[in-house]
């Protein structure tokens, strides 16, 4: 029997699967939502959101069609996105590996995610159609959004995603 030696494997392989961060760029047009919203309250959701779902820290955010106040600001508001994501590699090509990853589900709403309320539901289903949708991701189930009178009940989606391992 051949004596085992350590530390020959790769420190990333021990941590997760060998994933490479993949670069995103994208333009997300929200429309005719029930509220108006600051820029910094969307930049704040959707800082929020693309960290949760494991983009690379300091994501580049510019909001469109807002304004320091609600009152000026659109129902209809448009986002430029660009971040980071991990994408996994196959095994032959983990030498290229720059992030080790997990597969997560994350739970997506108010108090999951720092700056979202009971108010954003309908925020979130955009963000899930026109966001999401383009990404990597996996949304299990479906969003349903509380009526407007019940509107201190809690919403939630989840999505499965690859986060970086810590």
């Amino acid at each position: 029997m051949a004596p085992v030696c350590g530390g020959t494997a790769d420190p990333r392989e021990a941590a997760g699967p060998a994933a490479q961060w993949r670069p995103f760029d994208l333009y997300v047009e929200l429309q005719d939502l029930p509220r108006a919203y600051t820029c910094n309250e969307l930049w704040y959701r959707f800082h929020d959101l693309l960290l949760a779902i494991g983009a690379r820290p300091y994501p580049q955010i510019v909001v469109y069609h807002c304004d320091s106040t609600v009152a000026q600001s659109s129902h209809s508001p448009s986002l430029q996105l660009q971040f980071q994501l991990p994408d996994l590699l196959p095994p032959s090509l983990s030498r290229y590996a720059d992030v080790a990853v997990e597969r997560s589900t994350i739970r997506l709403g108010p108090g999951k995610l720092p700056s979202f309320t009971t108010q954003d539901c309908e925020l979130l289903k955009q963000m899930n159609a026109k966001l999401l949708a383009a990404l990597p991701v996996h949304v299990v189930g479906t969003l349903q959004c509380p009526a407007p009178a019940a509107s201190k009940e809690r919403f939630v989606l989840e999505v499965q995603a690859l986060l970086p391992h810590s």
